[in-house]
């Protein structure tokens, strides 16, 4: 399975589909409404998609499934996940993906592949109420390099970027398989869960200080 080519595919695909609307698509400016716009005229086309790349397409996911659309090739699954990046910098924009258990168990035990689409937009120029598309980029994530991988302590761990896809489009490791991409990733969670407990150990004497000085005064940690 080549992943450079079939992002490729992806990406020529979805550039067509969205090129008649490349400039003034009609939305709110929440970014969500423009992502939920983005996502609907992807489903109506997938299987056309699908049909013309010689992919087989599957069953939209779930709620809980770490891709919004999804294909096999050679009995494997290749799920997509759509992300709009809103370009202005004074919004915030916090790049997450999924936890960090979903993305191995996907990876791993599901024995698929990840891709991202990212779909860059500005507010128009000409019309307040629209978005213009900058860019669409299509790649694997397990190929982004590791400097644009995070994870934070949101439950379990939330995996997010630290760059948008185009940012670091000449950086792409298009070669690396996933046990390399393991390599680095379970490094990068090693460390974090490394830090998390060292910090829920320092909240736990914190409060128990607390409880053992008789409520009087709680010294707060961040």
């Amino acid at each position: 399975m080549d992943l450079k080519d079939i992002s490729q595919r992806i990406e020529s695909e979805l550039t067509e589909l969205f090129e008649e609307l490349r400039s003034g698509i009609s939305a709110r400016e929440d970014s969500r409404a423009f992502g939920a716009l983005i996502e609907h005229r992807i489903k109506q086309n997938w299987e056309a998609i699908c049909s013309r790349c010689g992919f087989v397409p599957v069953d939209l996911p779930g709620r809980r499934t770490i891709f919004d659309f999804g294909f096999k090739i050679e009995e494997r699954i290749v799920g997509i996940d759509v992300k709009t990046k809103d370009l202005d910098t004074t919004k915030y924009s916090d790049g997450g993906i999924c936890a960090v258990g979903n993305l191995l168990k996907f990876l791993a035990n599901d024995r698929g592949q990840f891709i991202i689409a990212e779909y860059g937009h500005n507010q128009s120029s000409t019309d307040s109420g629209a978005r213009d598309l900058e860019y669409i980029r299509v790649a694997p994530f397990t190929c982004l390099p590791v400097n644009a991988y995070r994870i934070e302590n949101l439950g379990t761990g939330q995996v997010r970027l630290n760059y948008t896809i185009n940012q670091v489009w000449e950086e792409i490791d298009w070669e690396r398989d996933n046990n390399r991409f393991y390599d680095y990733f379970t490094d990068l969670a090693i460390q974090h869960y490394q830090r998390v407990g060292r910090d829920a150990q320092r909240r736990l004497q914190a409060i128990q200080a607390f409880r053992q000085g008789g409520y009087a005064h709680f010294q707060f940690i961040r």
